[in-house]
């Protein structure tokens, strides 16, 4: 028993050992969250701050509503869901990273699409410049085509704002 708890203990020890990581780990940012007609958008970050040239993760956590769905990146005759940073020199974007998606039948029209039609987290990774002090404020868009069972709606454009402290 010893042995796994000091195994546990060294394991979450190397999670926060790299210095260009988010920092200390204490601190994180407040999330903030958006409601429209479709879901709900809860925006976060893996630190509140982060050394410079470090790295962290920008989150978008999406919980489409009762019997409405989103459609996957990559969807034939659908807008896809996506997430679009504003380019800016304080960063550096990797690829945004989604969930496996689920497949949905659509028999009205006997197609069958990839959707995602419960809670889900797209992860951003992002690199900070190696500039000290200050604040970095990453913007950024996220859209979506969102329908219910009987109506696809008109595709939304949210707009996404994160403000990360550089030590």
């Amino acid at each position: 028993m010893k042995l796994l708890l000091a195994a546990l203990f060294c394991s979450v020890l190397a999670l926060d050992l790299d210095p260009r990581s988010q920092g200390s780990g204490l601190s994180k940012p407040e999330p903030a969250s958006i409601e429209t007609r479709h879901l709900r958008v809860t925006t976060s970050a893996s630190a509140a701050e982060v050394v410079a040239g470090g790295r962290l993760s920008l989150f978008v956590d999406l919980a489409p509503k009762p019997k409405m769905h989103v459609y996957a990146p990559g969807q034939q005759d659908y807008l896809g869901v996506s997430l679009t940073l504003e380019k800016d020199e304080a960063f550096a974007a990797g690829a945004a990273k989604f969930p496996a998606s689920e497949k949905l039948f659509f028999k009205p029209l006997n197609e069958t699409q990839r959707v995602y039609s419960h809670p889900f987290r797209i992860t951003q990774p992002v690199t900070i410049a190696r500039q000290r002090g200050g604040t970095v404020t990453v913007k950024g868009t996220l859209r979506y085509q969102a329908c219910d069972d009987a109506v696809c709606y008109l595709p939304a454009t949210v707009p996404l704002t994160w403000t990360v402290k550089i030590k």
